[in-house]
């Protein structure tokens, strides 16, 4: 009898945690929504996550949240169809460019599939991971 306690107790507790995780999770991206961001995408090994706001400003975190880069964007190009977008990060401390691809990408650990892919690419190392578009972009005035 007091396994079977113990049993469902555990149960119960795992149920209760991972439904917290994935409530986390969906309100980061509601969170990020709220907060004006324009684009958000995630990806794995280690986890990174990358959010655009209003074409010009970029925030990459990498490794779980140990890095963390804030940077103006200083230049942008657009596809033809206005979906595919390279922001260039340039300055005396940093380069990078991220890519965003409208092409469907499925997240290699949890499945989940995105609309975007995107690739973030440094000197020396890339990262590539799926995204989705949060809020339109704010027309030119």
């Amino acid at each position: 009898m007091k396994k079977s306690v113990v049993l469902v107790s555990v149960i119960v507790f795992l149920f209760m945690f991972l439904t917290a995780v994935q409530a986390e999770e969906t309100d980061a991206w509601q969170q990020a929504k709220e907060e004006g961001i324009q684009f958000r995408a995630v990806g794995n090994e280690p986890g990174w996550l990358v959010e655009v706001k209003s074409d010009q400003k970029i925030k990459f975190v990498n490794d779980y949240g140990n890095l963390e880069i804030k940077a103006p964007v200083d230049d942008l190009w657009l596809g033809p169809a206005g979906e595919d977008k390279i922001y260039y990060i340039e300055n005396d401390v940093i380069q990078f460019q991220v890519i965003i691809m409208k092409k469907s990408y499925q997240d290699s650990m949890s499945g989940e599939v995105f609309p975007y892919q995107v690739r973030v690419v440094f000197p020396n190392k890339s990262y590539v991971g799926g995204g989705r578009l949060l809020n339109e972009p704010e027309a030119e005035k």
